[in-house]
């Protein structure tokens, strides 16, 4: 009996110990991950301020390069429109075109955003862009998927609304352009094939 009011203790404080631990271990584990996110963000900024000081002494794309440059048709979708020069408010030069099918039982719909990070304002826009989508993220919900991938070469933001099989997908491309592309009825596959055939290297 003694020994038994002996062992009921020790193994008690053994459980304390382990726990304690882990505890140790977990919190070790989250201090080095902050530390490796902390170095990142460092890291990207470091190479954002780089990328642009080299475009601000670059020639931003004018409103008829830009204009030639945007497609009729994209994957099986009709141009409905555009708009040029839409952020020269704040002297950056950009195009939107907006996209969409004919056929009456199909909704699919797409909007193209670029903006170009040539010139002192668009070097400065195109910094904070380029530290937005350095960030690795990861968010789901019922709703949707946020999560950051590297696809056709480029480090990109997706986000994919479930319930609405629409897309939306960011991405900073050859460090110069801005690109932001929202569809609806498109799941990510659909979207990012339509962003293949935008043919983005014309532009540079």
């Amino acid at each position: 009996m003694k020994t038994k009011h002996f062992i009921l203790p020790l193994l008690i404080t053994a459980a304390m110990i382990t726990s304690c631990k882990k505890e140790t271990r977990d919190k070790l584990k989250k201090a080095k991950q902050d530390v490796s996110n902390v170095t990142s963000v460092i890291g990207n900024a470091k190479e954002a301020q780089e990328d642009a000081l080299k475009l601000k002494d670059m020639t931003p794309l004018t409103n008829e390069e830009l204009k030639s440059w945007l497609p009729e048709n994209l994957d099986g979708m009709e141009r409905t429109g555009f708009k040029v020069g839409k952020a020269g408010y704040i002297d950056i030069s950009s195009i939107e075109g907006t996209f969409k099918t004919e056929a009456t039982d199909d909704k699919k719909e797409l909007k193209v955003e670029v903006f170009d990070g040539a010139g002192p304002t668009g070097s400065m826009f195109m910094m904070s862009v380029n530290m937005v989508t350095n960030m690795d993220v990861e968010e789901e919900d019922e709703n949707k998927h946020i999560k950051t991938v590297k696809k056709n070469g480029v480090k990109a933001h997706q986000t994919y609304y479930k319930k609405r099989n629409d897309s939306k997908i960011q991405f900073l491309y050859e460090k110069r352009l801005g690109v932001i592309v929202t569809a609806r009825d498109m799941d990510i596959d659909e979207t990012w094939d339509a962003i293949k055939k935008l043919k983005l290297k014309k532009l540079l």
